[in-house]
């Protein structure tokens, strides 16, 4: 091969590459050995080049095993596989990528609804926009503190309360263990008072305490001493003083709507057995009354029917009926004339009176009994 200047321009002989040899070292991967044509190297080189330069002949080296299932779901499907193109391996990668981004968002709005405010409610250590994690660490916490708060629970009924299928057991022990003893005040609740209509002879004492030797031990008559209410003639009603706590009084028993409704106290009475009506308690009503006329005494001369003059007098009162005068109903005559005098009248009336001024019963229809009450 002769040298030539400016390649084919000037050169006196133009050599084909296929008469050129190629005298470098082998490249197995291009396909070229020592003594090959310079075409064919060429040739090579190009067939190689080309597939780089779109991609499809550049085959990465990737591990099998490091291919996850978000890449592998976009590489091709093959049987006998010699390895993934560049552009198989990127656009696998991409489509993974952008599959991960939709989840992201996916994502992120769900945590956009699950970090809005909460009602945390009985929840303690967190506010309403505390984040996720603070708050499902607070409902932790509260589980955990409602298991200790059930478990304490659990024992306390297990060792005070009863089960109903164990209740006739537990009654049974308990008459058992107390023996033969018929003490009353044992089947009794303190301090409550109970009415009682059996015999008290030989049962309690002149205090009214029961008889220690017998079966009414610690029982007593509610009669004021002893340390009892005295319930004498009393019946019970509930204290208006606000003792008995609840809600507030009715207005027809609140001692502060009315002046008729009494503060009851324990141990304190109120009310009468009889009472006495004053005049302004009583309905409103009319009277009889008698009027009465008195005149002075005096003289009337009268003309009779037969001309004659009839002279009378009257200390007492005289009453005309129609034209006939009468003296205490006594007829004198009939009139055809009277010769008057002036005469002074007075007039008395007299409301007929009546009561007596006496009280009325005021008690309701009653049962006599006794009131009992044990005390330890």
């Amino acid at each position: 091969m002769s040298n030539c200047t400016n390649c084919f321009n000037g050169c006196t002989e133009i050599v084909s590459d296929r008469c050129v040899k190629y005298t470098g070292i082998d490249i197995p991967a291009l396909g070229i050995t020592t003594g090959d044509t310079l075409s064919h190297v060429e040739e090579s080189i190009i067939n190689f080049l080309v597939p780089v330069l779109n991609g499809s002949g550049i085959k990465p080296l990737i591990d099998d095993v490091i291919i996850c299932n978000v890449v592998r779901q976009y590489l091709p499907t093959c049987t006998i596989c010699t390895g993934f193109t560049l552009n198989e391996v990127i656009t696998a990668i991409i489509k993974a990528a952008c599959n991960l981004q939709q989840q992201i968002d996916s994502i992120n709005s769900t945590l956009t609804i699950l970090n809005a405010d909460y009602t945390i409610g009985c929840l303690t250590g967190v506010t309403a926009s505390s984040d996720t994690h603070a708050i499902v660490q607070a409902v932790i916490n509260k589980v955990c503190s409602l298991e200790v708060d059930i478990v304490a629970l659990a024992l306390d009924l297990e060792t005070n309360y009863v089960k109903i299928a164990d209740l006739n057991t537990y009654i049974a022990a308990y008459l058992a263990s107390i023996g033969t003893s018929t003490k009353y005040y044992n089947r009794m609740i303190p301090y409550a008072v109970v009415e009682y209509y059996g015999p008290i002879g030989g049962n309690f004492d002149a205090t009214g305490a029961g008889i220690t030797s017998g079966n009414w031990e610690k029982i007593y008559l509610c009669n004021g001493q002893n340390g009892t209410p005295d319930k004498r003639g009393k019946v019970g009603v509930g204290t208006t003083d606000g003792s008995m706590l609840g809600l507030a009084l009715p207005s027809n028993t609140n001692p502060a709507s009315s002046t008729f409704n009494p503060t009851y106290t324990l141990g304190g009475t109120a009310g009468s057995n009889q009472v006495t009506l004053t005049a302004s308690q009583l309905p409103s009503h009319t009277h009889l009354a008698t009027a009465v006329s008195t005149a002075t005494p005096h003289t009337h001369n009268t003309i009779a029917k037969d001309g004659s003059s009839v002279e009378h007098s009257t200390s007492s009162a005289f009453y005309n009926v129609g034209n006939t005068w009468s003296n205490s109903g006594i007829a004198v005559s009939t009139d055809t004339g009277i010769d008057d005098t002036i005469v002074s009248v007075t007039t008395t009336v007299t409301n007929n009176q009546t009561g007596g001024d006496l009280a009325h019963s005021n008690v309701q229809v009653g049962l006599g009994c006794y009131y009992i009450q044990y005390r330890p």
